[in-house]
């Protein structure tokens, strides 16, 4: 993807090498994700953000297996961290409310199209351990760690979808 640098970290690193790469097609081809680019005025790319249907041990780690939404990888380019200087308008801000909007409507589709037992409620991410920003930015959207369950120096964090319920 031109110019989308999002950092020298190893989860910046991650997140520009999946969009540039063929993780993304494979993603997209294989397991039906969902992903948007975000340009800003000039027509730069600003970050990403992708969306995915999956299946996990729910509760972990020994829960049965059930369906969640999940992020499989989002980004911002470096050049726009903590811009626009109005909190409420960040790049970052603007990505995690359209991604949590897109995974309520789609979880909205999922009920009214499918039987119950294929409905979800979750959205889940997984976020380095040491990627503090990216941890207290999910929180503000409702994100809650899921204790105990690391993976890679990963940690989960889940967020119940509000979901509007269907009429009788």
């Amino acid at each position: 993807m031109a110019r989308l640098h999002c950092g020298d970290e190893p989860w910046a690193r991650a997140a520009t090498a999946w969009i540039a790469g063929s993780d993304v097609l494979d993603s997209i081809q294989n397991h039906r994700t969902r992903v948007w680019v975000f340009r800003d005025k000039s027509d730069s790319i600003v970050g990403f953000a992708s969306l995915g249907p999956t299946r996990w041990r729910w509760p972990p780690p020994d829960g049965g297996y059930t369906r969640l939404l999940i992020v499989p990888q989002l980004g911002l380019d470096e050049r726009f961290r903590g811009h626009p200087p109005e909190p409420a308008w960040r790049y970052s801000n603007q990505i995690m409310s359209h991604v949590v909007f897109e995974a309520q409507e789609w979880a909205a589709e999922i009920r009214r199209t499918r039987p119950a037992k294929k409905h979800v409620e979750q959205l889940i991410l997984q976020v380095h351990k040491e990627n503090l920003a990216a941890q207290r930015l999910y929180e503000r959207f409702g994100f809650q760690a899921m204790p105990g369950f690391e993976s890679d120096n990963h940690i989960v964090m889940s967020h119940k979808l509000a979901i509007p319920e269907m009429p009788s």
